[in-house]
């Protein structure tokens, strides 16, 4: 990266080929549109669906003008707030880790890191993958995964690694964390509130579940080194990762004036940070606050990148100018975020959501129960690619699964399993998803090479979901 760019740029290339990606899925939703029977359910007084109140409507197909309309309707639906959120939580990232980059916050601490665990970068690779499994499963922590990956990538780079290596280490650990949910409030935590079971009801399997998994991925990338420790040409991203390797080699070279106060500095910050984040999360589970984790951690972002730039350059309005470069820098992905929001909007606006919602429940209501769970698995997969967010997918469907599970004869337990299974693992991987997106952008990655690098690692996942889903039945869950 040239000096003059800020830490965090949108890879033009990439950009292009995820709009490209994204503007298909819209046309493809507008076309179902067309071909599928439209209908709605009642609702509640807070959007969930009422079950056995699903009627067909009148056909009213939606026009070639609502078509280009669906981004601005996103904007301003009920989903138009969380768009926002994760934009404005993006922009304030690129910013602070412009500031930490200008004041050489990242290279100090990567050269720390690589000095201490130079001859076992092994074991830092699986505790790096521990470390976000856990805030994944228990916090929820997902999106603020990405605010890591610029540092993750210098950190990969310096100890012979690449690009995609970096992904694993945040976005692709925090996810299947994510996935992996132990207490993680927006999956397990809505989805038992409104099965009307305790958070903690079926913990322990879930904590097989996570401990298996984080085998499965720690091996992976741990395979993967050893991979390319073998031969480096064996990376996807070999080519694009040879100009920051330069660059890289070139800072770490360079003497860096105060470099214990720098460190101390950041590290300070990065305590401080963490720390909000865990008491925020407590306290969203203990008070039932509403106030998005997004929104705390956007403040404490953009107050710390602006407090750590002061400290160390005492110059408030140079890290202010700088903070604001970065936040210029990343102003594409919010049209990444929309235009994958859009999909939804189109289906939803089309009246088709709830026919496929509906469609599902008849077909299921009298299979036999394994064959009803795995259903519910296969529903939520589907689901899960029109739209990524995991409470609003709770509050969507769960009121139905409900019912559901009780005429298959299984337990809420298992629902909320398969629940948690089909809303997670699929969000690295599905092009929908807008935090893959922003990830990908960041790290200037494709998604063809993204999907190539991590497809056997979701095929593996999918079979042992589905055994695990069988073992949950048969012992009882």
């Amino acid at each position: 990266m040239e000096k003059d760019k800020a830490m965090i740029n949108i890879n033009k290339r990439s950009f292009i080929n995820v709009c490209i990606i994204l503007l298909s899925l819209m046309i493809i939703a507008f076309i179902l549109t067309y071909l599928v029977p439209q209908g709605v359910y009642d609702r509640g007084i807070n959007g969930e669906i009422i079950p056995d109140t699903y009627q067909l409507l009148p056909r009213d197909n939606l026009s070639i003008l609502q078509f280009f309309y669906a981004p601005i309707g996103l904007l301003l639906s009920s989903d138009g707030l969380s768009v926002i959120m994760i934009s404005l939580f993006l922009f304030i990232l690129g910013g602070f880790f412009t500031v930490m980059d200008k004041t050489k916050g990242i290279v100090v601490i990567i050269k720390k890191l690589v000095d201490r665990y130079i001859d076992n970068k092994h074991l830092l690779i699986r505790l790096i993958t521990l470390f976000f499994m856990i805030f994944g499963a228990f916090f929820g922590i997902f999106e603020e995964s990405v605010a890591l990956l610029p540092i993750m990538i210098i950190l990969s780079l310096s100890m012979g690694y690449d690009t995609l290596m970096a992904m694993g280490l945040t976005v692709l650990a925090a996810g299947f964390g994510f996935a992996s949910a132990i207490t993680n409030p927006f999956s397990v935590g809505i989805a038992s509130e409104i099965s009307g079971v305790n958070i903690l009801s079926g913990v322990l399997f879930r904590l097989v579940v996570f401990g298996i998994m984080y085998l499965v991925v720690s091996t992976f990338l741990v395979m993967y080194a050893k991979k390319l420790e073998k031969n480096p040409n064996k990376s996807l991203t070999y080519n694009d990762d040879l100009q920051k390797k330069e660059n890289l080699t070139t800072d770490f070279a360079q003497a860096i004036p105060e470099e214990k106060k720098i460190f101390k500095t950041y590290i300070t910050i990065f305590i401080i940070l963490l720390a909000f984040i865990i008491l925020a999360s407590l306290a969203q589970l203990i008070f039932e606050l509403e106030i998005p984790t997004i929104i705390l951690m956007s403040i404490t972002f953009l107050i710390g990148g602006l407090a750590a730039g002061y400290l160390i350059n005492k110059d408030f309005f140079l890290t202010l100018k700088t903070f604001l470069k970065g936040v210029l820098a990343v102003m594409p992905a919010a049209i990444l975020i929309i235009l994958a929001g859009s999909v939804k909007y189109i289906m939803t606006s089309g009246n088709i959501m709830d026919t496929i919602l509906n469609f599902f429940e008849t077909i299921l209501a009298d299979k036999p129960a394994i064959v009803g769970v795995l259903g519910i698995y296969l529903i939520i997969l589907i689901i899960q690619f029109f739209i990524g967010s995991a409470s609003a997918k709770a509050v969507l469907i769960m009121p139905i699964l409900v019912p559901l599970v009780s005429l298959i004869g299984v337990s809420s337990n298992i629902a909320i399993l398969a629940f948690i299974f089909g809303d997670g693992y699929t969000n690295v991987i599905f092009p929908t998803n807008g935090v893959l997106l922003i990830a990908l952008s960041i790290a200037s990655v494709s998604y063809q090479k993204w999907f190539k690098w991590t497809i056997k690692l979701q095929v593996l996942t999918f079979i042992l979901t589905i055994i695990l889903l069988i073992v949950a039945y048969a012992i009882g869950y």
